[in-house]
């Protein structure tokens, strides 16, 4: 089934500015001049689908004056016994590397060649199942493009920490049965996807965001009019507070798209993104986000203290949205595009199995399978689930 694309920022081109010198690790004395940096972040682990997961990134700069393919990627890490992690290494090569892989200026949604021309910066976005545990080292085979004599292997100065830090866990902002995340924490989320360069910041603020939209029971996400905002199942839902905290900022007044127009109701800049909006300190420098909710909803004000569950609002299709659709991030700033994005945990909720029938992009039935009652997991990518009080 393909993903429908509902992110906030994909108005927001990926941009990457080319990488500060004191940051690079250039391959000194070898004719390959190939710089790589990771993030300068640890990495949280985090769990979904019954699995654990990290998520990190690597920027690869090509300083020769010749086109440069990467030909493999592997992570590794080393055992740590008293908590039976085992020492393991991932390789990533063919397609596998193609699906990771985006050039600056280049359409990170598609595969790719993970070729660089000279003078060109590339990404790659590493998303591994399972908890290493200790720092991972990464390897890249590189070679000029068709020239196999010339590979060589290229690091990062450092290796990606793990951190020990346990991702918040928080109530589910929703209500009701039949969520479903087209866009939710996975390597090919648009959310995963998007790179915002913000002075002398390289940031992934919607690194494990979340859109929640709601199935029918064929599941279609509307019945009726397609054009109408209330023909949507997941239009007027209440949005809860997630946690006790204090509201830092609202955004109101911005009107609805029409589902499904290539035109939106205002022009979109940096400052109505994410249409109505809410965010909620949610303590220990990380910050709750509720964005795209019908104007004059808004129950908060700034300065406000709520408690978990509390309405804030109501689920609608305003700034860069194409439906109507929560879309919901953790991040340690409370600015709307200039934080790393946070992995979170929902403290409950029921994932259910289904199966679609499509005909081409359209579903035409929907069949439900088993339930599986979850605690403290993410909601991942394409799950479907039900959400009530615990």
């Amino acid at each position: 089934m393909k993903t429908r694309k509902y992110s906030l920022s994909a108005a927001v081109a990926t941009v990457v500015a080319l990488l500060v010198a004191p940051a690079i690790a250039i391959a000194a004395g070898l004719p390959l001049k190939i710089a790589v940096i990771a993030r300068p972040q640890p990495t949280i682990v985090f769990e979904g689908d019954g699995k654990p997961h990290v998520a990190y990134e690597l920027y690869v700069a090509n300083f020769t004056n010749s086109v440069v393919r990467i030909d493999s990627l592997t992570a590794s890490w080393k055992a740590i016994p008293d908590a039976s992690i085992p020492a393991a290494s991932v390789k990533f090569s063919g397609d596998q590397l193609k699906a990771m892989f985006s050039s600056i200026g280049g359409n990170a949604m598609k595969p790719q060649d993970p070729v660089l021309n000279p003078s060109v910066t590339g990404v790659l976005y590493v998303f591994l199942n399972q908890n290493p545990g200790t720092p991972i080292t990464n390897r890249l085979e590189v070679e000029v493009n068709g020239k196999p004599d010339t590979r060589q292997t290229v690091m990062p100065p450092t290796p990606i920490n793990v951190s020990h830090q346990q991702p918040i866990v928080i109530a589910p902002p929703l209500s009701g049965d039949n969520w479903w995340t087209p866009n939710g924490p996975s390597n090919n989320s648009i959310h995963r996807r998007i790179i915002i360069a913000m002075g002398p910041k390289i940031i992934l603020p919607e690194r494990y965001a979340v859109d929640w939209v709601k199935l029918g029971p064929d599941g279609n996400t509307f019945h009726g009019d397609k054009s109408i905002n209330k023909s949507y199942y997941a239009y007027g839902a209440s949005i809860h507070a997630v946690a006790d905290g204090t509201i830092v900022s609202t955004l109101d007044g911005i009107p609805e798209n029409t589902p499904q127009s290539p035109k939106m109701a205002v022009t979109i800049t940096l400052g109505n993104i994410v249409g109505n909006a809410i965010v909620e300190d949610v303590g220990d420098g990380r910050y709750a986000m509720y964005a795209h909710l019908i104007p004059g909803s808004l129950r908060v004000r700034k300065g406000e203290r709520v408690t978990r569950g509390q309405v804030l609002g109501l689920l609608g299709n305003s700034g860069n949205s194409s439906e109507p659709h929560l879309h919901f991030q953790i991040s340690n700033s409370a600015g709307y595009l200039d934080g790393e994005g946070l992995p979170f945990l929902l403290d409950h909720f029921t994932r259910r199995d289904y199966h679609m029938v499509m005909r081409g992009e359209t579903p035409v039935s929907m069949t439900l399978g088993a339930s599986h009652n979850l605690t403290d997991q993410i909601f991942m990518s394409d799950d479907l689930g039900n959400f009530s009080g615990k």
